[in-house]
């Protein structure tokens, strides 16, 4: 990611998981499919918390097939300040990855929600007005404004990690990323 602050027009997002080799690739897969078909400039990416350089797991990669997203080519990165400060919306998949994120970087603060908290916001009428950088870091600070960390840290706001589980929560995971996305951003084309 180079930064351009003020004379671009993409919206830079930023997926995390643990490892980034099952919930933050198909993020990042999910969410760059349908802002392209939405029109909206984005650069998506994701990045995990752990080592770089290991495939997409097979069954996530499978399960990504059947949703249309090509996770056959992912190669995990490992986040790092520059990411962070970089972006202008960090979406993690849990509470406890805000934490850690907010630890490497705490300037980034204001731009780090789950998934879940971002698809929350939506429902309850309090969604991304304009997709565009400026308006995209003014609306998540307005959210983490809100949040309560005791709700956070709660679970209430995690995508389960299905490694080591049967394909079901796999399939469920994806199911839940996909739903989200789709309650995040389908309302974009309403304007």
């Amino acid at each position: 990611m180079s930064d351009e602050p003020h004379t671009r027009e993409e919206v830079r997002v930023l997926f995390t998981c643990t490892a980034n080799r099952v919930r933050s690739p198909f993020a990042e897969a999910a969410a760059r499919v349908r802002l392209h078909r939405l029109g909206a400039p984005a650069e998506v990416r994701s990045a995990g918390l752990m080592e770089e350089g290991r495939a997409a797991v097979a069954e996530m990669v499978e399960v990504g097939r059947t949703y249309g997203y090509d996770l056959s080519t992912h190669r995990s990165a490992s986040v790092i300040a520059e990411d962070l400060d970089q972006a202008d919306l960090v979406v993690p998949m849990t509470g406890w990855h805000v934490v850690q994120l907010v630890e490497v970087l705490p300037d980034a603060r204001p731009k780090v929600l789950t998934l879940s908290e971002w698809a929350a916001a939506t429902a309850d009428g309090k969604g991304i007005g304009t997709w565009s950088p400026v308006e995209v870091r003014a609306w998540a600070a307005t959210v983490v404004g809100a949040r309560r960390v005791d709700s956070l840290l709660s679970g209430a706001f995690d995508i389960d990690d299905p490694i080591g589980g049967p394909r079901r929560a796999y399939r469920r995971a994806g199911q839940q990323i996909d739903d989200a996305l789709g309650a995040c951003l389908d309302v974009l084309s309403a304007r």
